[in-house]
């Protein structure tokens, strides 16, 4: 029966070449590149942030030296005009206010965080109690920032609030 051989040799054959074809799809499969579909997820509540601390406390503004005061000559006295009986004598005059240098702007800083989450949070602590706070990224670091004045005595008196509420602050010019 010379035909077994063969039969045995044609089974081979086949059993050969669906290994190839299937190692031939595999590889095909494994080096095609795949297209990475999204994957829905179910959105997790937000989580409550922990109470934010300020990172290290930054240094405040270093003094600027003052000048040494020169004594003014001291003018000889004049006699004083007495005023008229219906005028009224002028108020005493007001201290000027501090006007920043060069049209720059007095920000009250209530934070400095290395991370922006706990900037946020700060500033939306502050919103919510009615202080129009805002982030400005500066140096590498998030600060949160209340108000924009022209002089500082304005801002000394955000300040004054805010740290009657309890928040540590800076003046900044």
């Amino acid at each position: 029966m010379p035909v077994r051989p063969v039969v045995v040799g044609l089974v081979f054959l086949g059993l050969f070449a669906v290994a190839v074809l299937a190692g031939y799809v595999a590889g095909q499969a494994f080096l095609s590149p795949t297209t990475n579909v999204p994957r829905a997820i179910r959105p997790t509540p937000p989580r409550a942030a922990p109470p934010s601390r300020p990172s290290s406390p930054l240094p405040g503004p270093q003094p600027v030296p003052q000048p040494t005061p020169v004594p003014q000559p001291v003018p000889s006295p004049q006699p004083t005009p007495q005023p008229s009986p219906g005028t009224q004598p002028a108020p005493p005059a007001q201290p000027p206010q501090q006007i920043s240098p060069a049209g720059a702007l007095y920000r009250v800083q209530v934070g400095a965080f290395l991370r922006k989450e706990n900037a946020e949070a700060r500033a939306a602590e502050l919103r919510e109690k009615g202080f129009e706070a805002y982030i400005n990224l500066s140096g590498g670091l998030y600060k949160v920032q209340v108000g924009a004045f022209a002089d500082r005595d304005n801002a000394q008196r955000l300040a004054d609030q805010l740290r009657e509420q309890g928040y540590e602050v800076l003046i900044t010019p």
